[in-house]
């Protein structure tokens, strides 16, 4: 009785993950139904009426792809009433975690008067 002999295959490489200094979002508010796409720079603060949004990284892989994915770990907060009667600034963590551009509902700020999505990571838009 013999043994098959199975050859071995090498497994592919992990695919190549990108780090861009800035993240594209998308928020809905709920309420007007107003929509706007900004960029948010890796580290520091961006601010939508009471959101306040800091991308701590943006990453891609398989840029390669016709579909890239791309995924950003958030911090999001919103300022409390408190802040907005001329009090001292009040911030409320409302989601962190990792965000996905192919799958925004997975991991997505839930929130009653915002919807606040992943579109892509880019390169800084150039200084003009």
């Amino acid at each position: 009785m013999s043994k098959a002999v199975v050859p071995m295959v090498a497994a592919p490489p992990p695919p190549l993950v990108l780090r861009a200094p800035v993240a594209v979002l998308q928020v809905l508010d709920k309420v007007t139904a107003e929509t706007l796409r900004f960029e948010a720079p890796i580290g520091r603060r961006v601010r939508y009426k009471t959101l306040v949004v800091e991308v701590k990284a943006c990453e891609t892989r398989s840029y390669d792809e016709p579909a890239p994915r791309a995924s950003a770990y958030l911090i999001v907060n919103t300022r409390l009433a408190s802040a907005l009667k001329g009090g001292a600034p009040a911030l409320s963590e409302v989601f962190r975690g990792w965000t996905f551009s192919a799958t925004p509902s997975l991991h997505g700020l839930e929130h009653p008067i915002y919807d606040l999505w992943l579109v892509a990571c880019s390169a800084a838009a150039p200084a003009t």
